[in-house]
């Protein structure tokens, strides 16, 4: 007698979703590839975020960079605008409001130091000017104090120092900015026309015809960032 095995609609069906289920799922190296993909795409965008970043912080060191130059640039011209050229004596009309019994006696009326410095293996110009000039402004109200000044501009380890010395002899310090690795001065000679590294007017006994004035600021690399200007003397362009 035959026997005659008979299979369901049921079973059927649950012989091919058994046959679906089997092949649907992913397999280990499915799953590896795909995880290889992700870390491949995740280098690629966080080495992009990261080269922008490094970009944007080289650009905002650098506007940080010329912020400071201009600064440094806008004092020192104003300065040098105003110098006085004639050495304040008290009691005469040629010293602009200056009292009676002042101490201040500097024989000089312009000075210009050449000098170096090393850092980390490096020279520097190191460079110092000092000068009179009617640039102060009384800050106090009725204060004893003349408009004169003797103007100091020099370095202090990395940082461009502003001195003014009244008349009164009161000595007022203000830092102008920082990160500064070198700072040098030039002078136009008037005879010759040429520029010269160091000025004494009471050897030249006039004032340079004007000032070149490069600041350098810390940078990429030991050469920094240089930034030059020119200032003209109105006073010496007069006498």
């Amino acid at each position: 007698m035959r026997e005659v095995n008979v299979i369901g609609e049921s079973g059927r069906g649950e012989a091919e979703g058994g046959r679906r289920g089997a092949s649907g799922g992913f397999t280990l190296l499915e799953i590896l590839v795909s995880l290889a993909i992700l870390a491949v795409l995740f280098t690629l965008v966080y080495g992009s975020f990261n080269a922008t970043y490094r970009v944007s912080e080289q650009l905002e060191e650098q506007a940080d960079s010329y912020r400071l130059a201009r600064l440094g640039f806008y004092h020192l011209a104003k300065d040098l605008s105003m110098i006085y050229q004639t050495k304040p004596i008290p009691g005469q009309p040629t010293s602009p409001q200056l009292p009676p019994g002042s101490a201040v006696t500097k024989s000089f009326l312009f000075l210009g130091e050449d000098r170096t410095r090393t850092i980390d293996g490096t020279d520097y110009p190191d460079d110092l000017i000092r000068f009179t000039a009617v640039s102060h402004g009384r800050t106090l109200r009725d204060a004893p104090e003349s408009d004169w000044a003797l103007i100091s501009y020099g370095l202090e380890e990395e940082f461009l120092m502003h001195e003014a010395a009244l008349a009164n002899e009161r000595v007022i310090r203000n830092e102008i900015g920082e990160e500064v690795l070198g700072i040098n001065f030039r002078y136009l000679n008037r005879a010759d026309k040429n520029w010269v590294d160091r000025w004494d007017s009471e050897n030249t006994k006039e004032l340079p015809l004007a000032v070149e004035i490069e600041l350098i600021l810390r940078g990429r690399g030991k050469e920094g960032l240089r930034f030059k200007t020119t200032v003209d003397l109105p006073m010496a362009r007069r006498s």
